[in-house]
């Protein structure tokens, strides 16, 4: 009697420490796209921000004067389009933002 008290009292703890690692798996993996998609859109479109605004005063600034000396500089735009894609890439890779570290270092 006692043993069968002693395997069902076993059978039972086995039960609820599988139940207990199904648990803490499924809550490590649980949301982990939504993590991502915040990453990669929350570094690419700060990002973006600061090109179109960094390109508005650069061209109040300079453009007339870069017209005039008949300077093109259109072939660094799809490299800086290149660059900010790659950094919002290598963040979710990372799954840390370019930006904590560009933050953090200033």
């Amino acid at each position: 009697m006692n043993k069968k008290l002693d395997q069902k009292l076993r059978r039972k703890l086995e039960l609820e420490e599988q139940k207990n690692k199904q648990i803490e798996i499924r809550e490590k993996y649980e949301n982990k796209y939504v993590n991502i998609a915040i990453i990669f859109f929350g570094t690419l479109l700060p990002l973006y921000l600061m090109f179109f605004l960094l390109t508005i005063l650069f061209n109040f600034f300079f453009g007339s004067a870069l017209h005039l000396l008949g300077v093109s500089l259109a072939w660094i735009k799809p490299l800086l389009h290149g660059a900010i894609w790659a950094a919002s890439v290598i963040s979710v890779i990372r799954n840390r933002s370019v930006l904590d570290d560009l933050f953090n270092r200033f």
